[in-house]
């Protein structure tokens, strides 16, 4: 039977719970009807994240095929590029990713990095959508706005969505002529969205402008400040930081808290200061799907944000010291010296098969 997260908070105090509680890993933790004395048994009950078994076909319990479809049906969506059939398509996949946020945002964070997807490229659009829907979401951005520059997050570079995988996969290496079709790529896209019929203001501008950064050495415009607009400003931050936390053919990816330091360092000045400021405390510095080494030498993905998102959170460890997939993955302390985080990896290709979702409760 599929399980779904919980959560608990102090208004639960005198109460009797509503479900049996358990762990991912399926222990009981609490049965139905037990009453909630005081704060510290709250405190003791969440300590790691809680679950509750849900009978198949209720609401949510299809997360993870509905995210499987999304992945699925978005790159062949971007096939009606110029066409009519491309907004009501992308706006759908939207509306369809928002659901799901709101549902459990860090299992659809986490599974959207490390389900099967074949599109390096593609992928990076998608995980863009979705920090740019859930950033937007926390600074109270109008639904249709938001609905706006999710839909520009997933059509960004529909003008060069093959050189982007090629380049990600290294197979192309830079010249004076690639350099400038990759800073005409944002206008050009625009343009091919505008001939399919597509008059929304929002979602154009922030494909157009999702490359200009404040101090003016962004493209294609080199505009500055107030003249880029806050959709697209969210949409560049989320696109660098995707972008940083994504492994490609020629670099490993970049620690989460070495993204953030180049928000706050490098790029400081060029990307708006408080959607940079914002993205760390909402996602933490190791966000769900993030794999990393474990002081034990094992392999985990961390699965849930824990408290401000200063440390790892939640992980579970799936692979073992010498590689060997662990048959039932097992929740990992990381405040713990023994299992302490010593840095971050990637998904290696002659990996077998992993669950990915059981480590998320589904």
């Amino acid at each position: 039977m599929p399980k779904r997260p919980v959560t608990l908070n102090e208004s639960i105090i005198g109460q009797p719970l509503d479900w049996d509680l358990y762990t991912v890993s399926g222990v009981l933790v609490a049965s139905a009807g037990m009453v909630v004395a005081d704060a510290n048994q709250v405190a003791r009950l969440t300590a790691r994240p809680l679950y509750r078994k849900v009978a198949p076909g209720m609401a949510g319990a299809d997360l993870v095929e509905r995210l499987r479809y999304v992945m699925q049906e978005y790159p062949l969506m971007l096939k009606a590029a110029g066409t009519a059939e491309l907004e009501p398509g992308i706006r759908d996949l939207v509306s369809e990713l928002t659901a799901l946020l709101r549902l459990d945002r860090d299992a659809c964070l986490g599974l959207a990095r490390r389900l099967p997807m074949r599109d390096p490229a593609a992928r990076h659009c998608l995980l863009t959508a979705l920090v740019t829907l859930d950033l937007g979401e926390q600074v109270n951005q109008p639904e249709d706005v938001l609905a706006s520059a999710g839909a520009a997050a997933l059509t960004m570079n529909i003008a060069a969505m093959r050189l982007h995988a090629q380049l990600s996969e290294g197979r192309l290496q830079f010249s004076p002529d690639l350099r400038d079709e990759i800073r005409r790529h944002p206008e050009y896209g625009a343009r091919l969205l505008e001939t399919g019929g597509l008059a929304d203001p929002v979602w154009l501008t922030a494909v157009r402008q999702h490359h200009e950064h404040l101090d003016g050495s962004g493209y294609p415009h080199g505009l500055r400040n107030e003249e880029i607009e806050i959709p697209a400003r969210l949409l560049r931050v989320a696109d660098f930081y995707a972008a940083k936390i994504s492994g490609r053919h020629y670099r490993a990816p970049k620690a989460p808290r070495f993204v953030f330091k180049h928000l706050f360092g490098s790029e400081r000045g060029r990307l708006d200061g408080y959607y940079s400021v914002l993205l760390p405390r909402l996602l933490g510095v190791y966000p769900p799907g993030t794999l990393v080494r474990l002081a034990t030498r094992e392999t985990a993905v961390v699965t849930r944000k824990e408290g401000a998102g200063e440390t790892a959170g939640h992980v579970m460890a799936f692979m073992d010291v010498r590689g060997r997939l662990i048959k039932e993955a097992v929740e990992r302390d990381t405040s713990l010296v023994n299992y302490s985080v010593t840095g971050v990896t990637e998904a290696e290709y002659n990996w077998p098969d992993i669950p990915w979702q059981t480590y998320w409760g589904y």
